[in-house]
């Protein structure tokens, strides 16, 4: 659960570019958690949003980002209001 979650913004970049080159080399399988929303849309190839335990959207991030889901919009618009 959010294993970059307590790094510096440079070391997590850096890791997370680190971790999709290797997640690319392997191919495998891995289910990284995590509760940013720029980080799973960067990270994943699907991404499963979870609501009181359950998982209310399981999409591609292109089908994430293009979601009507209100609660899945409601992730998006942090991306837009960070500045």
């Amino acid at each position: 659960d959010e294993p970059f979650g307590a790094l510096d913004p440079l070391t997590r970049a850096s890791l997370q570019k680190e971790f999709a080159e290797l997640k690319a080399r392997l191919g495998k399988t891995v289910i990284f958690v995590t509760h940013d929303v720029r980080e799973a849309l960067m990270l994943g190839s699907r991404i499963a949003l979870m609501d009181k335990g359950r998982i209310v959207l399981l999409d591609t991030p292109q089908g994430f980002v293009k979601s009507q889901d209100e609660y899945a919009r409601a992730y998006l618009e942090t991306l837009r209001n960070e500045f």
